[in-house]
């Protein structure tokens, strides 16, 4: 059997064999929660199928398309710009019902992507790009509130970790056919969620080693494409093989944080996942080859699904009854503002710097921000407000 024979049928065994797993673990779930589970498990698997065709070749895509070192910092940054406007959706969609509120955001936001045949200039491409993400950011504030509602809190990390399995192994599928291609709410307002950051002392220190951390993970972000490209000269195939690499480590590592998760803390864990996170900008600062960058795509996607669970658990650790909505609006807001401006950042200091130093700042960065939370860590399991 040739070498990559044998690699895509691994591959399928694996995927294969995880699916029959979330199944049977799903099927010992009470009803209720089993049938919410699986609804979620089919819609995030079609997510997945979609990202995976799309997401990891943003970037990459817009710099062939002659895209200019700051627009591609737009490009990497374009959905954290889309979260500066939390505060707003969560004003404007108060009386919008969650469900629906993902559903046909997330509907009208991907529309924009069937207009991506017609684009024949780095603008227009930014410009649906960004479109996509600003329509699509407000999902995130039903979605919590969905997840907060029908799952229990003693299952609830797991069951989000099984689902995100399945949109892991549809995205793997997903990368790697890409890359085989041509080259009801209370009333919110903006002061009444600075008004509960501003009481809720553990909160902002959250807030802040995740904010250290995502800073220097969007830092990276523009600087991954440009070495991609332009120094290490890497294939379509090799950039869909760095998105399932990625996608894959989601794959095998979503239940497991999901377990720690539900049986420590949520910072706790998420000082592991942050230092597993820093290992991301030091094989890029190091890579020589886009095969070595693979290692690269493992670490993000180890740490990817640690941050993906750890963030919004914690959230709803420490919001109160019908606060669920301010955090979230908060911790998006903030990813906005890290997401913005990190990479615009990045886009200012290549020229000057060169690509490899962009690395070395984003490992100090993420690196500082596992030091911050574990200090949050330490101040105990059970997250709450402390005024």
């Amino acid at each position: 059997m040739r070498a990559e024979t044998w690699r895509a049928a691994a591959g399928r065994a694996l995927v294969l064999g995880r699916l029959r797993y979330v199944d049977r673990w799903l099927t010992a779930q009470p009803g209720t929660i089993r049938a919410n589970a699986r609804t979620d498990f089919i819609s995030a698997t079609l997510f997945g199928a979609f990202g995976g065709l799309t997401i990891p070749f943003i970037p990459v895509m817009g710099r062939r398309l002659g895209a200019s070192p700051l627009e591609v910092s737009l490009l990497v940054a374009s959905s954290a710009l889309a979260m500066l406007l939390s505060l707003l959706w969560v004003r404007l969609l108060r009386a919008a019902d969650p469900v629906r509120l993902v559903v046909w955001t997330q509907s009208v936001g991907r529309g924009f992507f069937l207009l991506m045949p017609f684009v024949r200039s780095p603008g227009l491409y930014l410009a649906l790009v960004l479109l996509y993400h600003g329509v699509a950011s407000a999902a995130a504030l039903g979605y919590a509130e969905v997840m907060g509602a029908v799952y229990p809190q003693d299952l609830r990390a797991r069951i989000m970790a099984m689902v995100r399995i399945g949109m892991a192994a549809a995205w793997i599928a997903a990368a790697l056919l890409g890359g085989r291609r041509r080259e009801a709410l209370e009333r919110p307002a903006a002061v009444e969620a600075w008004r509960a950051l501003r009481q809720d002392r553990r909160f902002r220190r959250f807030l802040g080693a995740f904010f250290v951390f995502g800073f220097g993970a969007w830092l990276m972000g523009p600087a991954i494409p440009l070495l991609l490209v332009d120094v290490l000269r890497a294939t379509n195939f090799q950039v869909g093989l760095l998105g399932a690499a990625t996608s894959g480590c989601w794959l095998v590592s979503y239940y497991q944080w999901g377990r720690l998760i539900d049986r420590r803390s949520a910072p706790g864990v998420l000082t592991l996942v942050f230092l597993v996170g820093t290992l991301t900008p030091l094989v890029y600062l190091l890579a020589t080859s886009p095969w070595v960058v693979l290692l690269a795509g493992a670490s993000d996607g180890f740490a990817s699904a640690g941050v993906d669970l750890g963030w919004l658990t914690a959230l709803l650790n420490y919001a109160s009854a019908g606060r669920v909505a301010h955090y979230v609006a908060i911790f998006n807001t903030l990813v906005g503002v890290r997401g913005s401006t990190a990479p615009l950042l990045a886009g200012l200091l290549v020229p000057r710097l060169g690509v490899r130093a962009i690395f070395a700042l984003a490992a100090a960065c993420t690196l500082s921000g596992a030091l911050l939370m574990r200090r949050v860590a330490r101040e105990g399991a059970q997250p709450g407000p402390s005024r």
